[in-house]
């Protein structure tokens, strides 16, 4: 069972100042959205994956009685942001919200109900359309601060996705791989193993993504998400805007650090050339 990226959540203190940076990097951002339970959003939508911008906009909307609760999406990302800014969660794709969470339970992870949730979103014309989702979360004791879901869309792709969100004029197509840093680096990839993600998520030791990647910095965790890759067409159309907000060149890579980028390593990568046959 391998799974693929629906999206990766990205916590921001301030959403505005998010989708300025990424506008800055040559990406269109979708306009905010509110979540019915206190937080908000902006999208980056690729090839039918996106990346999610999250913060937390309305907090007296996250109700307290929720405490009580195997796992809450507003408490657990606030108290992500009390923390730190950063990824704070991988969702991969899903036909069947209930029937992943059957497999996730039985590849031994804590798993509470299936959360299900609509909201409204705005079209490329500025009229409004309606989204659905389910979510299954799979909860490993040894990832408190990196959550994986899965996330299944309840209204066709042409409510979701549009063209005119999906053109970047930095010609970025897709994500590539998440990167997660861990001092139980061993344990957490047979984790990843059992619930299907360990082809999407690199897990290293500290030491290990500082010597696979270059960059050594104060902001990556200790046992989290330390980032992810974008793939790009050229790296030249990315390159000025990257190197501009704190990227470094290293082996035909562009990275931006953690301390440059709300907390997240961005590792961008030209797209592969297909060999002829």
């Amino acid at each position: 069972m391998s799974r693929s990226i629906d999206h990766l959540v990205l916590c921001v203190n301030d959403l505005d100042v998010a989708c300025d940076a990424w506008h800055q990097l040559g990406f269109t951002v979708t306009p905010r959205a509110n979540h019915p339970f206190g937080t908000g959003n902006a999208l980056v939508q690729l090839d039918g994956m996106y990346i999610e911008l999250l913060g937390v906009v309305e907090p007296d909307k996250i109700a307290e009685a929720e405490l009580a609760a195997p796992f809450s999406f507003p408490i657990y990302n606030r108290d992500y942001l009390r923390q730190r800014e950063g990824m704070s969660m991988l969702a991969v794709q899903s036909k069947d919200a209930e029937k992943d969470r059957e497999d996730f339970l039985a590849a031994g992870a804590a798993v509470p109900r299936v959360f299900k949730f609509e909201r409204e979103a705005t079209r490329p014309d500025g009229s409004l359309t309606d989204l659905g989702f389910s979510l299954a979360f799979a909860n490993h004791p040894l990832l408190r601060h990196a959550v994986t879901f899965v996330c299944q869309h309840h209204h066709p792709p042409q409510n979701f996705y549009y063209p005119e969100y999906q053109i970047h004029a930095n010609g970025a197509r897709a994500i590539g791989k998440v990167f997660l840093m861990h001092w139980a680096a061993d344990a957490v990839r047979e984790f990843f193993e059992g619930i299907g993600t360990d082809t999407i998520v690199e897990t290293w030791h500290g030491d290990e993504m500082v010597s696979r990647y270059g960059i050594d910095d104060d902001l990556f965790p200790t046992d989290g998400f330390a980032g992810f890759e974008i793939v790009v067409d050229k790296l030249d159309g990315i390159a000025p805007a990257a190197i501009s907000m704190g990227a470094v060149q290293k082996k035909g890579r562009l990275i931006l650090p953690p301390s440059a980028f709300f907390g997240t390593m961005v590792v961008i990568s030209a797209k592969q050339k297909q060999k002829a046959a």
